[in-house]
């Protein structure tokens, strides 16, 4: 089972996979730390986070997207094919 719990910048990604789904929040924090907005997520696949949590939260950020994405792989998140 992969975990992670990261932060980049003002971005923060909590995330486990639990069989065949990805399950988690990602957050938007103020300069202080301070959560501003929370999205929770129940994706299949490491790429529909990335695509349809990441990537537009972020507003189309592609490399905090990328930088993400790498750290999920890191921690053991696959992409079937």
């Amino acid at each position: 089972m992969s975990t992670i719990n990261t932060s980049m910048g003002r971005y923060s990604l909590k995330a486990k996979n639990s069989g065949e789904h990805i399950k988690g929040t990602f957050a938007i924090n103020d300069e202080g730390g301070t959560q501003l907005t929370r999205q929770e997520f129940e994706e299949h696949y490491l790429d529909d986070v990335v695509n349809n949590v990441i990537y537009p939260v972020t507003g189309g950020n592609r490399e905090i997207t990328r930088a993400l994405r790498e750290q999920m792989i890191k921690a053991g998140f696959e992409q079937p094919h």
